[in-house]
């Protein structure tokens, strides 16, 4: 079961495996852009907001136990909103936006069902399967 903390840290390595420049990549204790890379060459940046498939944090309910299919939909949904706004708030610095969510089946089928609105926005999606590997829905 990835955590967010997870899906960064595998995200991450597959960015700089690409030549980026991890500029900064946040745990779930801190706030913000849960990674901004930079890709030396082109100067683009790429701002990434990741979602994880169980709770992070010791102590609580869901601690190590998947997250059920309404709290997958509810991130997904807050991810896609808050990609609309990077966007919308970073587009004219023409800074490339990203979701990474875990690579099951629940958040596949959730993000496939927005798909056509994430080309239209330009936003890709990471998904970071049980042995930390990406794989990239552009």
């Amino acid at each position: 079961m990835l955590t967010e903390n997870d899906v960064v840290q595998a995200v991450s390595r597959y960015l700089e495996g690409e030549g980026y420049r991890i500029v900064s990549s946040l745990s779930t204790s801190q706030r913000g852009i849960d990674i901004v890379a930079e890709h030396p060459s082109t100067k683009k940046r790429l701002l990434v907001e990741a979602k994880g498939g169980t709770s992070s944090k010791e102590g609580t309910a869901n601690y190590g136990n998947p997250f059920t299919s309404n709290q997958v939909k509810t991130h997904v949904s807050v991810a896609f909103y808050y990609a609309a706004m990077l966007w919308q708030k970073h587009s004219s610095e023409d800074a490339k936006i990203a979701l990474a969510f875990p690579g099951d089946a629940t958040h596949r089928a959730l993000v496939e069902g927005v798909s056509s609105a994430l080309k239209l926005l330009d936003v890709s999606v990471f998904f970071v399967d049980s042995s930390s590997r990406v794989t990239v829905l552009r």
